[in-house]
């Protein structure tokens, strides 16, 4: 039996010098929930949802730029704080900077037999039946896209249904609806008491997410997004509370985000550890931001699976379930043009495709697992010193991954420019 001893941090804030101080050299892998703001230029602000007074270039340039490496393996999904062009040009994932690795806006990987999933952005109800997914917001940002942006589309809900129930560990930036059921709901109100009345609605988290959790089954999920610490323990054999059919638009406001008094923070280990190949129960954590008396980081002994390659290694590995999924539904489910409402209304529509995703799966097999390593391939495109006109910087990463596997090439050109997919 062999297990990872992981650090899960919160919101990442720009914060990353902290984290790393916060966390043992022994550590083997760190998993940040969102709001990570890699900024890599005084640029990268224009595509970045924050008021200015709160506006700071962070930690992340200097790991971006090399005078600073990452100690430990990082995984990141995105949040509704981030530096959006950036990961618009890694849309399926890669490296923002060396060993530290964003997941993409739907993502799958294996680490060491540990096989972390997720997703990014949050839950806006306004966007997601309004725009299924089909167009990308366009640099430059106005006062709306710059939202819409990370709000989640139903393209990227779709791939995270599609995923099955293999997941170690889930990664999201907001929570699902309806965890509170599950954990301490009154010490949360104690230190949130301003969420009762979104509890009461059944507006707290991500409706999305709580159909997924539900759905997916995975040993840990992991959020961030409320600022606040809370854990929960989901049993999938017992009968499950009543559904909330609300689909909210609740989103943090960061001009009334204040540094509270909350008990002294400290690396905690989970007593609670689901076992492996078992999909009875989930493990449910949401964590701080990082800041002085907050709880942002947690460390957890995971066991992981012997018999994935990763296990060999320390490389990171594609999963070749999430690229057929992405291909499936960037070359066909696109072209669809499903509505959001009749999606939710009958989710079992969506296993006429898992077919198809299964021979894809098999044609994947039939190439050597080295195929599937993550190649190390980061370079510095954007510049460093850039203060101009935000523009995008098509990324070498994105176009291998999409001819390597046979995926649509990303048009980060004008709507009307011509589609650039790979036939």
């Amino acid at each position: 039996m062999n297990k990872l001893k992981i650090a899960v941090e919160g919101c990442c804030h720009g914060e990353l010098n902290k984290i790393y101080q916060s966390i043992p050299k022994s550590t083997d892998l760190l998993l940040i929930c969102g709001d990570f703001q890699a900024l890599r230029n005084q640029a990268d602000f224009q595509a970045l949802n924050v008021p200015k007074k709160y506006q700071k270039l962070g930690d992340f340039q200097d790991y971006y730029k090399g005078t600073k490496t990452a100690p430990v393996l990082t995984i990141f999904i995105g949040g509704n704080h981030e530096s959006s062009s950036y990961l618009q040009e890694l849309k399926y994932g890669g490296w923002v900077a060396p060993n530290i690795y964003y997941l993409g806006e739907f993502g799958s990987v294996w680490y060491k037999g540990l096989l972390i999933s997720g997703w990014s952005g949050i839950y806006n109800k306004y966007t997601f039946y309004n725009n299924n997914g089909i167009e990308m917001e366009k640099l430059p940002f106005d006062s709306s896209s710059i939202r819409s942006v990370y709000h989640q589309k139903l393209t990227n809900f779709i791939k995270m249904y599609l995923l099955g129930s293999k997941s170690d560990v889930i990664l999201s930036h907001d929570w699902p609806v309806g965890i509170d059921k599950f954990g301490d709901k009154r010490t949360l109100l104690k230190r949130k008491p301003f969420f009762k009345d979104d509890i009461e609605k059944g507006e707290l988290g991500s409706p999305l997410n709580e159909i997924l959790i539900h759905h997916l089954k995975p040993r840990y999920w992991f959020s961030g997004h409320l600022h606040v610490k809370f854990s929960a323990n989901i049993n999938h054999n017992e009968k499950q509370h009543k559904k909330h059919q609300q689909l909210n638009n609740h989103e943090i406001n960061l001009d009334l985000d204040f540094d509270e008094p909350e008990p002294k923070n400290e690396t905690e280990v989970m007593t609670k550890r689901p076992k492996l190949d078992k999909n009875y129960e989930t493990s449910f954590l949401a964590l701080d931001k990082v800041g002085n008396k907050r709880k942002f980081i947690e460390l957890i002994e995971i066991e992981t699976r012997l018999q994935h390659p990763s296990s060999k290694n320390s490389n990171l590995y594609y999963d070749r379930r999430s690229i057929a999924i992405n291909k499936i539904v960037e070359t066909k489910l696109k072209k669809l043009k499903l509505d959001p409402q009749s999606v939710l209304k009958s989710l079992a529509s969506l296993n006429q495709f898992l077919p198809i995703i299964e021979e894809e799966i098999s044609k994947l097999d039939k190439l050597n697992d080295d195929e599937f390593i993550v190649p190390e391939n980061f370079e510095i495109i954007a510049p460093v010193e850039f203060d101009g006109k935000l523009k995008y910087f098509p990324n070498n990463q994105t176009k291998d991954y999409c001819e390597k596997f046979n995926i649509p090439r990303l048009n980060l050109e004008s709507s009307d420019a011509p589609n650039d997919d790979v036939s």
